[in-house]
Protein backbone atom coordinates (compact mmCIF):
# COMPACT_ATOMS: atom_id res chain seq x y z
CA UNK A 1 0.00 0.00 0.00
CA UNK A 2 2.87 2.69 0.96
CA UNK A 3 3.93 1.97 -2.53
CA UNK A 4 0.64 2.70 -4.35
CA UNK A 5 0.22 5.93 -2.33
CA UNK A 6 4.30 6.19 -3.18
CA UNK A 7 3.46 6.20 -6.95
CA UNK A 8 0.21 8.56 -7.08
CA UNK A 9 1.99 11.38 -4.67
CA UNK A 10 4.89 11.18 -7.54
CA UNK A 11 1.91 11.45 -10.69
CA UNK A 12 0.49 14.18 -8.97
CA UNK A 13 3.95 16.29 -8.95
CA UNK A 14 4.94 15.63 -12.24
CA UNK A 15 5.20 18.55 -14.29
CA UNK A 16 2.35 19.65 -16.74
CA UNK A 17 3.08 18.96 -20.52
CA UNK A 18 5.52 22.08 -21.39
CA UNK A 19 4.67 21.82 -25.02
CA UNK A 20 1.17 23.47 -25.34
CA UNK A 21 -0.92 24.11 -28.57
CA UNK A 22 -0.29 27.43 -30.25
CA UNK A 23 -2.97 29.97 -30.62
CA UNK A 24 -3.43 30.43 -34.21
CA UNK A 25 -2.29 33.97 -35.20
CA UNK A 26 -5.42 35.82 -37.55
CA UNK A 27 -4.22 38.65 -39.06
CA UNK A 28 -6.71 41.22 -39.36
CA UNK A 29 -7.56 42.52 -43.03
CA UNK A 30 -6.36 45.66 -43.85
CA UNK A 31 -8.75 46.94 -46.03
CA UNK A 32 -12.36 46.89 -44.29
CA UNK A 33 -15.69 45.77 -46.15
CA UNK A 34 -17.02 48.29 -48.14
CA UNK A 35 -14.06 50.93 -48.29
CA UNK A 36 -12.85 52.16 -51.40
CA UNK A 37 -9.84 53.30 -52.65
CA UNK A 38 -9.44 56.77 -52.59
CA UNK A 39 -9.73 57.92 -56.33
CA UNK A 40 -7.08 60.81 -56.65
CA UNK A 41 -8.13 63.63 -59.57
CA UNK A 42 -5.78 64.76 -61.72
CA UNK A 43 -5.78 68.73 -62.35
CA UNK A 44 -6.78 69.59 -66.16
CA UNK A 45 -4.06 70.67 -68.07
CA UNK A 46 -4.39 73.25 -70.67
CA UNK A 47 -1.90 73.54 -73.88
CA UNK A 48 0.16 76.10 -74.35
CA UNK A 49 -1.49 78.37 -77.15
CA UNK A 50 0.53 80.48 -79.49
CA UNK A 51 -0.97 84.72 -79.00
CA UNK A 52 -0.14 85.14 -82.62
CA UNK A 53 -2.69 82.53 -83.96
CA UNK A 54 -4.85 83.08 -81.74
CA UNK A 55 -5.20 87.00 -82.44
CA UNK A 56 -4.91 86.25 -86.54
CA UNK A 57 -7.99 84.02 -86.03
CA UNK A 58 -10.03 86.17 -84.28
CA UNK A 59 -9.46 88.79 -86.53
CA UNK A 60 -9.79 87.11 -90.07
CA UNK A 61 -13.21 85.39 -88.45
CA UNK A 62 -14.78 86.93 -84.84
CA UNK A 63 -14.74 84.04 -82.39
CA UNK A 64 -12.14 81.69 -84.09
CA UNK A 65 -9.26 82.54 -81.87
CA UNK A 66 -12.25 81.45 -79.19
CA UNK A 67 -11.95 78.42 -80.46
CA UNK A 68 -8.38 77.51 -80.94
CA UNK A 69 -7.86 78.46 -77.46
CA UNK A 70 -10.75 75.87 -76.79
CA UNK A 71 -12.86 79.06 -75.41
CA UNK A 72 -15.96 77.78 -76.36
CA UNK A 73 -18.45 79.19 -74.06
CA UNK A 74 -17.29 82.56 -75.32
CA UNK A 75 -19.23 81.96 -78.87
CA UNK A 76 -22.55 82.80 -77.49
CA UNK A 77 -21.53 85.95 -76.08
CA UNK A 78 -19.60 87.60 -79.15
CA UNK A 79 -21.99 86.43 -81.60
CA UNK A 80 -24.99 87.25 -79.64
CA UNK A 81 -23.34 90.73 -78.91
CA UNK A 82 -22.53 90.88 -82.95
CA UNK A 83 -26.45 90.34 -83.17
CA UNK A 84 -28.02 92.74 -80.21
CA UNK A 85 -25.37 95.80 -81.89
CA UNK A 86 -26.73 95.00 -85.60
CA UNK A 87 -30.13 95.00 -84.18
CA UNK A 88 -29.64 98.33 -82.32
CA UNK A 89 -27.88 99.94 -85.68
CA UNK A 90 -30.93 98.55 -87.73
CA UNK A 91 -33.18 99.87 -85.37
CA UNK A 92 -31.77 103.52 -85.15
CA UNK A 93 -31.32 103.72 -88.50
CA UNK A 94 -34.62 103.56 -89.15
CA UNK A 95 -36.58 106.06 -87.15
CA UNK A 96 -32.96 108.01 -88.11
CA UNK A 97 -34.61 108.11 -91.90
CA UNK A 98 -37.98 108.29 -90.53
CA UNK A 99 -37.14 111.72 -89.14
CA UNK A 100 -35.26 113.27 -91.41
CA UNK A 101 -37.43 112.79 -94.08
CA UNK A 102 -40.65 114.65 -92.19
CA UNK A 103 -38.33 117.62 -91.43
CA UNK A 104 -37.53 117.39 -95.61
CA UNK A 105 -40.56 117.17 -96.03
CA UNK A 106 -41.66 120.31 -93.91
CA UNK A 107 -39.15 122.35 -95.51
CA UNK A 108 -38.73 121.54 -99.01
CA UNK A 109 -41.06 123.94 -100.05
CA UNK A 110 -43.25 122.19 -102.03
CA UNK A 111 -46.67 122.23 -101.53
CA UNK A 112 -47.56 118.45 -102.96
CA UNK A 113 -45.31 117.51 -99.72
CA UNK A 114 -47.26 115.95 -97.09
CA UNK A 115 -45.70 115.47 -93.52
CA UNK A 116 -46.44 112.46 -91.49
CA UNK A 117 -50.27 113.25 -89.85
CA UNK A 118 -48.33 111.09 -86.69
CA UNK A 119 -46.52 114.06 -86.46
CA UNK A 120 -48.43 117.41 -86.86
CA UNK A 121 -48.31 118.25 -83.81
CA UNK A 122 -44.69 118.01 -82.84
CA UNK A 123 -42.46 121.40 -84.14
CA UNK A 124 -39.76 121.50 -86.41
CA UNK A 125 -37.30 121.44 -83.27
CA UNK A 126 -38.87 118.91 -81.58
CA UNK A 127 -38.42 116.47 -84.99
CA UNK A 128 -34.89 117.75 -85.16
CA UNK A 129 -33.74 117.02 -81.66
CA UNK A 130 -35.35 113.27 -82.08
CA UNK A 131 -33.96 112.82 -85.27
CA UNK A 132 -30.32 113.92 -83.53
CA UNK A 133 -31.20 111.73 -80.73
CA UNK A 134 -31.74 108.55 -82.85
CA UNK A 135 -28.50 109.45 -85.31
CA UNK A 136 -26.70 109.43 -81.77
CA UNK A 137 -28.03 106.12 -80.96
CA UNK A 138 -27.12 104.16 -84.04
CA UNK A 139 -23.12 105.92 -83.74
CA UNK A 140 -22.66 104.16 -80.67
CA UNK A 141 -23.95 100.95 -81.87
CA UNK A 142 -21.38 101.55 -84.84
CA UNK A 143 -18.84 102.20 -82.24
CA UNK A 144 -20.08 99.29 -79.91
CA UNK A 145 -19.63 97.07 -82.68
CA UNK A 146 -16.07 98.17 -83.42
CA UNK A 147 -14.82 97.66 -79.93
CA UNK A 148 -16.45 94.12 -79.81
CA UNK A 149 -14.49 93.53 -82.19
CA UNK A 150 -11.34 94.47 -80.93
CA UNK A 151 -12.04 93.38 -77.32
CA UNK A 152 -12.81 89.47 -78.69
CA UNK A 153 -9.73 89.83 -80.84
CA UNK A 154 -7.67 91.23 -77.39
CA UNK A 155 -9.50 88.43 -75.29
CA UNK A 156 -8.43 85.33 -77.87
CA UNK A 157 -5.05 86.78 -77.55
CA UNK A 158 -4.53 87.54 -72.90
CA UNK A 159 -6.29 84.15 -72.96
CA UNK A 160 -3.73 82.29 -74.84
CA UNK A 161 -0.56 83.86 -72.85
CA UNK A 162 -2.33 82.94 -69.66
CA UNK A 163 -2.43 79.47 -71.18
CA UNK A 164 1.85 79.32 -70.56
CA UNK A 165 0.81 80.15 -66.97
CA UNK A 166 -1.12 78.46 -64.13
CA UNK A 167 -3.94 80.36 -63.42
CA UNK A 168 -6.09 80.01 -61.08
CA UNK A 169 -9.71 79.01 -61.78
CA UNK A 170 -11.30 80.83 -58.82
CA UNK A 171 -10.34 84.42 -60.81
CA UNK A 172 -12.68 85.04 -64.02
CA UNK A 173 -13.56 87.61 -65.87
CA UNK A 174 -16.33 87.88 -68.73
CA UNK A 175 -16.92 90.10 -71.47
CA UNK A 176 -20.24 90.98 -73.00
CA UNK A 177 -22.51 93.08 -74.30
CA UNK A 178 -26.07 95.51 -72.03
CA UNK A 179 -28.55 96.63 -73.63
CA UNK A 180 -29.81 100.07 -72.39
CA UNK A 181 -33.06 101.37 -73.67
CA UNK A 182 -34.35 104.62 -73.63
CA UNK A 183 -37.37 106.55 -74.80
CA UNK A 184 -37.49 109.42 -77.57
CA UNK A 185 -40.54 111.11 -78.98
CA UNK A 186 -43.88 110.23 -77.89
CA UNK A 187 -42.56 107.64 -75.53
CA UNK A 188 -40.99 105.34 -78.93
CA UNK A 189 -38.57 103.05 -77.50
CA UNK A 190 -34.73 103.61 -78.49
CA UNK A 191 -31.47 101.22 -77.55
CA UNK A 192 -27.80 101.61 -77.41
CA UNK A 193 -25.83 98.97 -76.75
CA UNK A 194 -22.46 98.92 -74.39
CA UNK A 195 -20.18 96.45 -73.34
CA UNK A 196 -19.86 95.50 -69.56
CA UNK A 197 -16.79 93.50 -67.68
CA UNK A 198 -17.68 91.46 -64.75
CA UNK A 199 -15.05 89.96 -62.49
CA UNK A 200 -16.40 87.14 -60.65
CA UNK A 201 -14.49 85.42 -57.31
CA UNK A 202 -15.25 82.04 -57.00
CA UNK A 203 -15.55 80.44 -53.12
Amino acid sequence: MFILISSLSAWAQQPADSLKLADPIIKADTLKKGEVEPVVKKKKVRTPKDPNTAVFRSAVVPGLGQIYNQRYWKLPIIYGGFVALGYAINFNQKYYNEFVNEYILRTDGDPSSIPNPDYKNAPDEQIISVKDFYKRNRDISIIGTVALYAAQVIDAYVDAELSNFDVSDDLSLKIGPSINQSFAYRGMPSYSVGLSLKFTLKK
